[in-house]
């Protein structure tokens, strides 16, 4: 057994809360995250503890972890904005930009109403929300260019081979007008696609 578990067994859930903020100010999460977890048994009914207890798997990179300890949390008070600032935050590392963008607006309005100062901590994460959205929704949309772009090109590839096919079947035409039926064709179905 560890020796932390020596040292919490009798303490209280708010003891046990304590604690595991000392721990986490010397930056010792899973001691932290440890002590948090014993207050949550004591006490499940606690939203604050859910969200100490995210804000440390946060800074351990277990987004999934830290989202779920977050929604138990809106469980508890759908009005806690540190849930919604951290959850806003895990779900912008786990690329569920519109989800984060909704969390961290909401944690933006509450700290609005609750007059609270979290400087410009959740606007700096709204706005990389807001960009990683943007440039996700843009490479979407480049992606999808290129495809329609190829299928494009591949149709008229296609129109070009048929008609030169029809044209080299026909035994009047010599290699030169061949090539200038073919530059026709090709203007043809350039003009058709990209009127």
């Amino acid at each position: 057994m560890s020796k932390l578990a020596y040292t919490t067994a009798n303490l209280t859930d708010v003891q046990l809360k304590e604690q595991g903020n000392q721990l986490f100010v010397l930056r010792k999460f899973d001691d932290a995250v440890s002590c948090y977890t014993k207050a949550i048994v004591k006490n499940p009914s606690n939203a604050t503890y859910f969200t100490n207890r995210a804000l440390c798997y946060l800074k351990l990179k277990r987004w999934e972890l830290s989202c779920e300890d977050c929604r138990r949390a809106l469980d508890l008070d759908s009005n806690l904005l540190k849930a919604h600032f951290f959850l806003g935050q895990c779900l912008i590392e786990m690329e569920m930009f519109d989800e984060s963008i909704k969390h961290l607006q909401r944690a933006f309005d509450l700290s609005k109403d609750q007059k609270q100062n979290f400087g410009d901590d959740i606007t700096s994460q709204l706005r990389l929300a807001r960009k990683k959205r943007f440039s996700l929704l843009e490479e979407k949309r480049i992606c999808q260019e290129i495809e329609l772009q190829t299928y494009i090109n591949r149709l008229i590839k296609e129109d070009m081979e048929r008609n030169l096919s029809r044209l080299k079947i026909d035994d009047n035409f010599n290699d030169h007008e061949i090539k200038e039926k073919q530059q026709e064709i090709e203007q043809q179905c350039v003009s058709t696609f990209f009127d």
